[in-house]
C-alpha cells in the first residue's frame, strides 16, 4: 500500500529543532522526496511540520537536480507519438530546446529565460544567429512582378537569324 506523507520533529544538539517530512518518490531520479526544515523552537517546529504535511499532501516537491534535458529524455520514452511525429519532435528538442535550456535544472527555467529564448526565436530560428548580416550562397531566384526574367525562346534579340 502506497505510504501517504509523514513526518517528525527532532530536537538538535545546539537547542534548534528539525522537521522531516516524508513526501514519496521522485519518479525521474527514484530518490526519497524530502521536506526538512529547523526552526528555533519547538512550537515554530511544530507549525512547520503542518505546512510541509500540506505541501507534500498536495504533491509539491522540494527542488530537484534534475535538468531539462533529462526530463525531455524521460518524456520522450514514455510518450506515444506517431513515426513522423517522433521525428520532428526530437529535431526540435536536439537543434533549439537542449542547446537552449538542456543542462539548466527544471527548477530555475523561469518566465524571463523563456520570454529570452522566445525572443531568439522569433529573431531568427536559429540559435547560433549572431544577428550579423550574412550572406545566402543558395540561388533564390527573384519572382517580383517586375523582375520575372524572360526566357530566351521569348526574347527576339536571342534568336539567331534577326
Amino acid at each position: 500500500m502506497a505510504r501517504g506523507p509523514a513526518g517528525h520533529i527532532e530536537q538538535l544538539p545546539s537547542g534548534s529543532w528539525r522537521v522531516k517530512v516524508y513526501a514519496g518518490t521522485d519518479p525521474l531520479t527514484g530518490r526519497e522526496i524530502r521536506f526538512r526544515k529547523t526552526c528555533k523552537t519547538e512550537r515554530a517546529a511544530q507549525i512547520e511540520l503542518g505546512k510541509l504535511l500540506q505541501q507534500a499532501a498536495a504533491g509539491r516537491q522540494p527542488d530537484s537536480g534534475v535538468t531539462v534535458a533529462q526530463l525531455l529524455d524521460h518524456y520522450v520514452a514514455t510518450v506515444g507519438w506517431d513515426v513522423s511525429t517522433r521525428e520532428s519532435n526530437l529535431g526540435y528538442i536536439r537543434r533549439t530546446i537542449n542547446p537552449a535550456l538542456g543542462s539548466l535544472q527544471v527548477r530555475k527555467v523561469r518566465g524571463p529565460i523563456l520570454d529570452t529564448l522566445y525572443a531568439r526565436l522569433m529573431r531568427c530560428g536559429n540559435l547560433a544567429c549572431t544577428g550579423k548580416p550574412f550572406t545566402e550562397h543558395r540561388h533564390i531566384p527573384d519572382l517580383r512582378p517586375d523582375r520575372i526574367e524572360i526566357s530566351s525562346s521569348e526574347n527576339p534579340e536571342s534568336r539567331t537569324g534577326k
